[in-house]
């Protein structure tokens, strides 16, 4: 019912024409309080259960919205997304591939490169083979989306080759010298 009632406060907070924190984090309160009451009582399986309620309650409330909601005549904005410059811009597809090497390829081997610290220092710490490969197949996915996102939100270069190399840093006690194996 927690999760219920915060996607309820929340539709209902969104739906006001000037937004309220109070109203927002009471909903987003109760949405915790909602897989936190799922954990206490029945674990992975309560939280299961609480966030199959939840999704169904948000589900429900946007196919009301959406079938009360008039049918539109307008026609669609022409605005661009901001994609590609406007006409007569330069489109600096150099810059654009660069971000793109940095983020998918370089983001996903910084990721390894922290996985394979996490493995080494699991190990290290007496975790177990198995158990310190497992958290390391869970680290590549986390870290992966975590740095694509810090990486698209730095505007210079610099500090995105910093965090990549801060990052592939971190494999250095484990990767060469074996430590942990």
């Amino acid at each position: 019912m927690l999760g219920v009632g915060g996607v309820a406060a929340l539709r209902y907070g969104w739906s006001q024409p000037k937004r309220s924190a109070a109203i927002n984090a009471l909903g987003w309160a109760a949405l915790i309080a909602s897989v936190g009451s799922g954990w206490l009582d029945s674990g992975a399986w309560g939280v299961a259960v609480a966030a199959l309620v939840t999704m169904t309650a948000a589900f429900t409330a946007l196919a009301i919205a959406a079938a009360r909601s008039p049918q539109g005549r307008a026609a669609s904005p022409s605005r661009r997304a901001g994609m590609l410059p406007p006409p007569g811009e330069p489109r600096r597809i150099g810059r654009r591939v660069a971000t793109f090497v940095m983020v998918v390829p370089g983001g996903f081997f910084a990721s390894v490169a922290l996985a394979l610290s996490v493995r080494g220092f699991g190990m290290w710490l007496g975790w177990g083979e198995a158990n310190a490969n497992v958290a390391a197949l869970y680290t590549v996915p986390i870290t992966w989306a975590m740095l694509a996102t810090a990486l698209l939100m730095q505007t210079r270069r610099r500090s995105q080759i910093t965090t990549l190399l801060a990052c592939m840093l971190a494999a250095i006690p484990f990767v060469p010298t074996g430590l942990g194996s």
